[in-house]
Order: structure tokens, then C-alpha cells, then sequence
């Protein structure tokens, strides 16, 4: 049996906001991410998700009851803390739509930092509309910040 490519054109992606029994499947989607692709966290654990998101309104992506990504939003200060696609979900247009969602959700242009290393990250936050504001080689890792210029 040939096993059917995972699609949005043949899913229905749905978008809402994190419910408490959410949590363990976005920390796992968070610690996998973390471990398969960023390289200079040490000591990722499953624990982390909780801690960093303390705070934030979180948004989850399902498709067919399945989460399929997240996106972490400081509503206060407009600034997009996280993005997560979990495995085998990336390029479905997931992240634009969450990236949508956190669009309309602040009232002052989004901003958001990417690790300079991860060039898959900045290369989707350009190709939305992003433009790089700040660059700071002294933080460990070294990163830029990106501000939604759409509107300017």
C-alpha cells in the first residue's frame, strides 16, 4: 500500500487556542524540534515547553484531530516567541498560518528573534514579509530580530 502524502489540500487545518491536555503534544513537537535542529541547546527537556510558554497564548494547529504545530505570542509586547511544525508537517503552510493568526492577534507591527544559524527560519520569515531590525553577535547563539514590515 502506498502510503498517501500528508497535504493541507486534502486535510482541513484548523486553528485554536491551547487547551491544558494540548500541553504534552506540544512539548513533545517543541523537544523534537529542538533536538533534530538546534544543536546548540543543551539539555533539552520535555519540562522546557511549559516553562517558556509561561504567559504566552498559545495557538495550535490540528489537521484530521492530529496537532500539528504551535505558535507562542507575547499579545503585550507583539513579539512571537515561537513557531513549531512538528516532523513531517513543514511546507504544508502551516507556519503562515499560524504566522496569520499572531498577525492579526497584536496591535503593533510582530517582531520575532531567529537564531542566525537557522537559516530555514529566516528564509520563511523573509519570504513573509519579515525585515531584519537588529542583529546581536554577543548573545549565545548570535541572533537576529525581524519585524513584520508588511505595512510599512
Amino acid at each position: 500500500m502506498i502510503k498517501q502524502k500528508k497535504t493541507l489540500a486534502n486535510n482541513h487545518l484548523k486553528l485554536r487556542a491551547m487547551r491544558p491536555d494540548d500541553a504534552t503534544a506540544l512539548a513533545r513537537i517543541y523537544l523534537d524540534t529542538r533536538l533534530a535542529s538546534f544543536p546548540w541547546v543543551k539539555n533539552p527537556r520535555l519540562e522546557d515547553f511549559v516553562t517558556v510558554t509561561q504567559g504566552e497564548y498559545v495557538q495550535v494547529a490540528i489537521i484530521e484531530e492530529e496537532i500539528v504545530g504551535f505558535a507562542s505570542l507575547s499579545e503585550e509586547d507583539s513579539f512571537l516567541h515561537l513557531l513549531f511544525i512538528k516532523e513531517g508537517w513543514q511546507n504544508q503552510g502551516i507556519g503562515q498560518q499560524l504566522l496569520t493568526w499572531a498577525r492579526q492577534e497584536v496591535r503593533r507591527p510582530l517582531e520575532l528573534k531567529v537564531v542566525r544559524i537557522n537559516k530555514r527560519a529566516q528564509q520563511f520569515y523573509k519570504r513573509e514579509g519579515f525585515k531584519i531590525i537588529a542583529t546581536s553577535i554577543l548573545a549565545n547563539p548570535a541572533n537576529v530580530t525581524y519585524r513584520d514590515d508588511r505595512n510599512s
